[in-house]
């Protein structure tokens, strides 16, 4: 039996982001996420009009005449969020820290993923894999994903997005959907990882951000901590030329992280702590079935 404060948080979720999951159902959950593809579903003699491609040259010679094999596409989804716990998402200046609005998220695609029978799983991670579910199904295993998307204390504090890309690599031994979500401030040096995990899934990365990381208010000298590394300095936020310099370097930090997922074809949501994370994955999705659409 699951603790009442625990049933209370996770009906907060499902009401918040009720909007997300029914849209997800209604058909653009399905229609932007291809299957695992196409699988056997047996062999029947061919018939004018089949394509040369489809027939199965053995049988055919076995037999003395034209056979083809039949497939049919495999529409069950198996989706991982692979989620960064590092001490730089426990951040938030206002109601919300960027690790809630990132464990919302997760728990809105785990729940998506649950209405329409699919596979569900998480993997948390700091500079390692701290904790892997593996995918499944059913609500009594979604609300497991919850409880550990919204509980889980992590052991370590710095990040490295190598881990989670190396385990997943080598553990998922089927195509997923996997959601990346992180604020990592550079992907460079993991560019073969994700090469590697584009190749095999559907890799999806989402960049969470904080209002005061895009914009800082006068509001004199302050103390700005690194809190991965404990590294302290001292901003003077009344001196436009250092606050313009840090924001510079923040804008170019994702800048160069959105050239490097664009490169590999990888699309990216970006959330804000504290506002809605409908309207992100809703852009996506648009993006996508209009991709879809031109390709036709």
């Amino acid at each position: 039996m699951l603790p009442k404060e625990l049933l209370k948080e996770v009906r907060r979720i499902e009401i918040k982001t009720g909007h997300l999951v029914d849209s997800l159902y209604s058909g653009g959950y399905r229609s932007v996420f291809k299957g695992r593809g196409i699988e056997f579903a047996g062999i029947r003699e061919y018939y004018r009009g089949d394509e040369f491609r489809s027939i199965d040259w053995k049988v055919s010679a076995r037999t003395g005449r034209f056979h083809v094999r039949e497939h049919i596409e495999e529409r069950e989804l198996q989706l991982v969020v692979a989620l960064d716990l590092s001490a730089s998402m426990a951040f938030g200046s206002g109601s919300r820290e960027k690790r809630e609005s990132a464990v919302e998220f997760a728990a809105a695609m785990s729940l998506a993923a649950e209405r329409n029978n699919d596979r569900a799983g998480i993997c948390l991670f700091t500079d390692r894999v701290e904790k892997f579910i593996q995918p499944a199904k059913g609500r009594t295993h979604v609300l497991r994903l919850i409880r550990e998307l919204l509980y889980f204390i992590p052991q370590h504090r710095k990040t490295d997005l190598k881990a989670p890309l190396d385990f997943l690599n080598s553990t998922l031994n089927r195509r997923s959907i996997v959601f990346l979500v992180t604020d990592a401030l550079g992907i460079e040096p993991i560019e073969r990882e994700l090469r590697i995990a584009a190749a095999h899934h559907d890799l999806i990365m989402v960049l969470v951000r904080d209002p005061r990381e895009k914009n800082i208010p006068d509001v004199g000298l302050i103390e700005i901590e690194n809190p991965e590394t404990g590294e302290e300095a001292i901003l003077d936020t009344s001196d436009p030329v250092a606050v313009a310099d840090l924001l510079l370097r923040q804008q170019q930090r994702d800048e160069n992280f959105i050239k490097t997922c664009r490169r590999m074809g990888l699309d990216i949501i970006r959330l804000t702590a504290g506002e809605s994370v409908v309207k992100p994955v809703c852009q996506l999705f648009s993006e996508r079935e209009r991709r879809m659409t031109n390709l036709k």
